[in-house]
């Protein structure tokens, strides 16, 4: 009878230890913004792999086995819900976009992300969204979110037209459909040195509209993996490798 027990004992442990282990390496959801935004995150339609500044950072933990990651895509909208319901765990967005940011944790930011106006034209030397009294048109992405146009956008100063991605927000704006683009900088790099827009160029602002931190936003529960990402990011930055990484996925002129 006392053998019976141990084993019995025994099999519980094991297949308790084994349970905690398959359940720690189950990959985590990184949620990813339908269609993806090069060069932080894309999809590669050749290699059938997700690329970019995001995966790059991510690999030496995955194969360190610090982390397990799945990637997964979604709208933008429907990407922050699913944080919010547990249904995705990771996300790249600026902890200052969120809706509800006292239920999600964020890394140490990646770098500062830099949004500029665009348009076809070059700008006026003294150019301001406040000189004007009439109201122009701005291409934006559906779902976005733009905090610091918001006031402009109420006061009816800037009419917002939305595209379904940044591909076609820059057709949007050669074609005259809209005044001005607003456009992170390296994303407006990579579409008009891509074989898109040959021969034609962007004129941006003189100053960002605006400068926010780009994190990875986490689950409020998976503060260890945050921290393991805070240390990795941290040596990323101190020894340049960061910045190779962002200069590996941006495309200039030829």
């Amino acid at each position: 009878m006392r053998i019976s027990l141990k084993l019995i004992t025994y099999s519980i442990f094991l297949c308790t230890f084994f349970a905690v282990f398959v359940k720690a390496k189950e990959p985590l959801l990184f949620i990813v913004n339908n269609p993806d935004s090069a060069p932080y995150l894309y999809f590669d339609k050749n290699k059938y792999i997700y690329q970019g500044v995001i995966p790059d950072i991510l690999n030496e933990l995955i194969e360190s086995n610090q982390l397990s990651i799945k990637y997964i895509s979604n709208s933008r909208k429907r990407s922050e819900e699913y944080m919010y319901q547990g249904s995705a765990d990771l996300m790249m967005l600026s902890k200052t976009w969120l809706k509800e940011p006292e239920k999600l944790i964020a890394t140490i930011p990646l770098h500062h992300h830099r949004s500029y106006l665009y348009k076809i034209k070059s700008f006026s030397d003294n150019f301001s969204l406040e000189n004007s009294n009439g109201s122009e048109s701005l291409c934006t992405r559906k779902g976005y979110f733009y905090p610091i146009i918001e006031p402009y956008l109420k006061s009816k100063r800037l009419i917002r037209i939305d595209s379904s991605n940044h591909l076609s927000m820059v057709k949007m704006l050669f074609k005259q459909r809209c005044d001005y683009m607003l456009m992170n900088e390296f994303n407006a790099l990579n579409l008009i040195n891509s074989s898109f827009f040959e021969g034609k160029k962007l004129y941006r602002s003189k100053l960002p509209v605006s400068v926010v931190p780009l994190n990875i936003i986490l689950r409020a529960n998976l503060m260890r993996e945050k921290q393991v990402l805070d240390k990795h990011i941290k040596y990323l930055q101190e020894s340049g490798k960061l910045q190779r990484i962002i200069q590996k996925h941006i495309v200039y002129p030829k």
